[in-house]
């Protein structure tokens, strides 16, 4: 599965109410840009943007991208345990 991208990368996760998903990261500075999470209605992974973040039509991509390979492999190992959202914004400030 690609993670890495030329301005982005995503770390594999488990979130929170330990449902399976990623980060995605800003590649120079590691700061957190989304989360992905399963949306059970949609039946597929989806990301949450946080506020501020500004994307071009590349990373887009890249970030479609990275869905789509989740999408396809629902059944993903996590690479790193991330226990909630919370912790992570908290860690960076």
């Amino acid at each position: 599965m690609k993670t890495e991208y030329k301005y982005i990368s995503f770390k594999l996760t488990d979130g929170k109410d330990n449902k399976k998903g990623a980060l995605c990261l800003n590649k120079k500075t590691g700061t957190v840009l989304g989360y992905i999470e399963y949306y059970k209605l949609w039946k597929q992974y989806a990301i949450e943007f946080l506020e501020d973040c500004v994307f071009n039509n590349s990373c887009l991509l890249d970030i479609a991208d990275f869905l789509g390979q989740l999408n396809k492999n629902e059944g993903i190992k996590p690479e790193k345990i991330v226990n909630n959202k919370s912790s992570i914004v908290n860690r960076q400030s």
